[in-house]
């Protein structure tokens, strides 16, 4: 990667646009659904996995906004939460309190680091080391957004119809319920796939960006349009095979 492949760009305006407002939206939106919705989560608590990712994904946008390489490391190893919700191999409730006190961890940790006016521990790295570190880090965070969907359509949806063959809760269903027929999540999981495959392009175009150019706005708008695509595909899903296909397709 080269800071020589963009042109330098002292304009000030939208610079805050990037993957990093975007990310922000989806995981507030992505939160506030859930907590208005919170009802199916208390039914089936099974659901509330939607709520880590969703303190997950807002807390890597918020990195974005901060380059410090505690911080994004804190966010970096939150990040590993997500393909361990995805598989269903740990419990929702569990995994979601683990992602709130890192949230609240990295709040701390940013809070203390812009009283201090430093990073800790920016000055045991080289310049490179840090530039490194602090890309790097939100790098391998961006990769884990997209093993979400990954874990849905490699390891949860070809073992569902099985798995549930044995028993409702059989398998990683003790901890995730059926998704195979939800609409919105295929939409949601492809449409990470796009977002995180645009991320990493514009990062490469980019560089180290040590002159602070502006960010390309592409990853943002794709956002906007993968949580459009989500809503659509909800819409879609209320008309065609119902919210409560479980019963009709499993009995």
């Amino acid at each position: 990667m080269s800071d020589e492949k963009v042109k330098p760009d002292t304009a000030t305006q939208n610079k805050l646009v990037g993957p990093g407002l975007g990310l922000i939206i989806m995981g507030a939106a992505y939160l506030v659904w859930w907590l208005i919705f919170i009802e199916y989560a208390i039914m089936d608590p099974r659901w509330v996995h939607n709520i880590a990712y969703a303190i997950i994904i807002l807390n890597v946008g918020l990195a974005w906004y901060h380059k410090s390489p505690l911080s994004r490391t804190i966010v970096m190893v939150q990040s590993i939460m997500l393909p361990i919700i995805g598989s269903g191999s740990f419990n929702a409730l569990i995994c979601t309190i683990i992602s709130l006190v890192i949230l609240i961890v990295w709040i701390i940790v940013v809070f203390r680091e812009r009283a201090n006016g430093k990073n800790m521990f920016e000055e045991k790295l080289s310049k490179r080391g840090l530039i490194w570190s602090n890309m790097h880090t939100l790098i391998i965070a961006w990769l884990l957004v997209g093993h979400m969907g990954l874990m849905f359509f490699i390891v949860r949806l070809p073992l569902e119809s099985q798995l549930y063959g044995y028993g409702e809760f059989a398998g990683y269903l003790l901890n995730l319920p059926p998704e195979s027929l939800e609409i919105a999540t295929w939409a949601y999981d492809i449409g990470l796939f796009i977002l995180v495959a645009v991320i990493l392009v514009e990062q490469y175009k980019m560089g180290y960006n040590t002159q602070n150019n502006r960010w390309p706005r592409r990853s943002f708008w794709v956002v906007i349009i993968v949580m459009a695509a989500s809503l659509l595909a909800l819409a879609v899903q209320s008309l065609t095979v119902g919210m409560d296909w479980v019963e009709i397709v499993y009995g």
